[in-house]
C-alpha cells in the first residue's frame, strides 16, 4: 500500500534472482480530507491510495521492489519459512498521540530483526481523522514497515469503518484473521467493531486457534481479557478464559491500557486437558501512560513503562523480553515445550482459573458500585 499526490495507476515491479521480475498495476482510490488548519481554516488536501496484491510468492525468500517513478529507493522483504523451528517477532501497541516515541520505539524494534510485527491497536489519536495516519503511524515506522510486515488490530482511537480498513486491510479481507509462521500461529481479533457479537468473535477465535497445528499458539485483540491497571478491562468475561484454554492458546496479548503487564500462567481445571494460558498487556507504544499498578499476586511484572514485547522461540524454547524505549530489558520470560507439555517450573508458577475469575468477578462488581 503506497499514496501519490496523482490519480495515475502505478507499476510495482517485484522479483529475485530466481524467479524473475513481476509486476503488477495499482487503481488508485482518490481521498479527500481536510489537514491542518493555517489561520483557522482547513486546507482541503487530495491523495491517492494504491493497494496491490503480490502473487506467487516462494516461502522463505527474499524478494525486492520498487514502485515505478512514484517514489525513489528500492526495498526489500522475506517471505516466511514454510517449517520454520526458529522466528523473532514483536508485540507492541497504543502507539497514538506522541510520535516522536513512537518513532524511538521503532528505532529500538528495528535494532531486533524482526520477522513480524503485531500492533495490538489505537494506532492514532482519531483514526476518522485521515491526516493523522501519516503523523502518528506511517511517519513513525518508516525504516520498519518497508521490509518487515506489522499486522496491525482495530483499537477504540482507530475509527469507524474507514480509514483503517482502507489502509490496512486488502480488498476482499477481513479484520479477523489467523497466519501461520512455521511454528506459530498467530490469530488477530478486531473486538471492536460491530461486526460480531462477543459471543460469535470468541467462537471464531476459539475455533480456529483450536484447529491451528502449530507448537505455539498466539491470540491478540485489542481490549484486554485479562487486565487488572489502567481500564481494568475483562473482554468476553467470564467465558474469555475457558475458551482460550479449552482452544489451546499459550499467549494472549492486548493493548488498551497504557502499560505492561504479565500475568502468571492462568491454570485450566485438573484433568481437562486445556493449556496454561500466559496474559500480557503491552500498551506502552508511545500514548500517554497509565498510572503504577498496584501490587498483585496474579502479576509475574507490571509497570508503566514505554515499551515492546520481543519474542523468540527455537526448538521448543521460547524467550520473551519486554523492553523499554531505551532498550533496556524489563522482563524476562523463558518457557520450554517438550511433546507439546510447557516445562514443569512454568506450569507451577500458575494460578488457577476459579481464583482468576473470581478476582474477575470481585473488580466487576466493585466497578459497578
Amino acid at each position: 500500500m503506497w499514496e501519490t499526490d496523482t490519480g495515475k495507476p502505478q507499476k510495482l515491479f517485484y522479483g529475485n534472482e530466481q524467479s524473475g521480475e513481476s509486476s503488477v498495476v495499482s487503481m488508485p482510490e482518490k481521498i479527500e480530507y481536510e489537514s491542518s488548519e493555517l489561520l483557522g481554516l482547513a486546507l482541503k488536501k487530495t491523495v491517492f491510495l494504491h493497494k496491490v496484491w503480490l502473487e506467487n510468492l516462494e516461502a522463505g525468500q527474499v524478494y525486492n521492489y520498487h514502485i515505478g517513478n512514484a517514489a525513489p529507493g528500492n526495498w526489500s522483504f522475506r517471505t516466511p519459512a514454510e517449517n520454520n523451528d526458529e522466528i523473532t517477532f514483536v508485540v507492541y501497541g497504543d502507539t497514538r498521540t506522541n510520535s516522536q516515541l513512537h518513532k524511538r520505539i521503532v528505532e529500538q524494534i528495528i535494532k531486533t530483526n524482526p520477522a513480524f510485527v503485531v500492533h495490538t491497536g489505537d494506532l492514532v489519536t482519531n483514526g476518522n481523522k485521515y491526516q493523522q495516519w501519516g503523523e502518528q503511524f506511517f511517519g513513525p515506522v518508516k525504516g520498519l514497515a518497508e521490509s518487515v510486515p506489522i499486522y496491525a488490530i482495530k483499537g477504540n482511537h482507530d475509527g469507524k469503518k474507514g480509514n483503517f480498513e482502507k489502509l490496512l486491510v486488502p480488498a476482499g479481507e477481513k479484520n479477523n484473521f489467523g497466519a501461520d509462521f512455521g511454528a506459530v500461529y498467530y490469530y488477530f481479533a478486531d473486538n471492536y467493531s460491530e461486526d460480531l457479537t462477543d459471543k460469535e468473535l470468541l467462537n471464531l477465535i476459539a475455533e480456529n486457534v483450536g484447529d491451528a497445528q502449530a507448537e505455539w499458539k498466539f491470540i491478540s485483540f485489542h481490549t484486554p481479557a485479562l487486565n487488572f491497571s489502567g481500564h481494568n478491562s475483562k473482554w468476553g468475561y467470564p467465558n474469555a478464559l475457558p475458551m482460550f484454554a479449552k482452544a489451546g492458546a499459550d499467549f494472549v496479548i492486548s493493548g488498551h491500557s497504557h502499560m505492561y503487564e504479565r500475568f502468571k500462567p492462568v491454570a485450566p481445571p485438573i484433568h481437562s486437558g486445556a493449556h496454561f494460558v500466559t496474559y500480557i498487556t503491552t500498551g506502552g507504544g508511545g500514548a500517554p501512560l497509565a498510572g503504577k499498578p498496584k501490587p498483585s499476586n496474579f502479576y509475574s511484572y507490571a509497570d508503566s513503562v514505554l515499551h515492546f514485547c520481543l519474542f523468540h522461540i527455537k526448538d521448543g524454547h521460547l524467550t520473551m523480553d519486554a523492553i523499554d524505549i531505551d532498550g533496556n530489558i524489563i522482563d524476562h520470560l523463558e518457557i520450554s515445550k517438550n511433546g507439546g507439555k510447557l516445562n514443569n517450573e512454568y506450569r507451577e508458577s500458575s494460578m488457577p482459573m476459579p481464583e482468576v475469575l473470581a478476582e474477575q468477578r470481585v473488580r466487576k462488581e466493585s466497578a459497578l458500585q
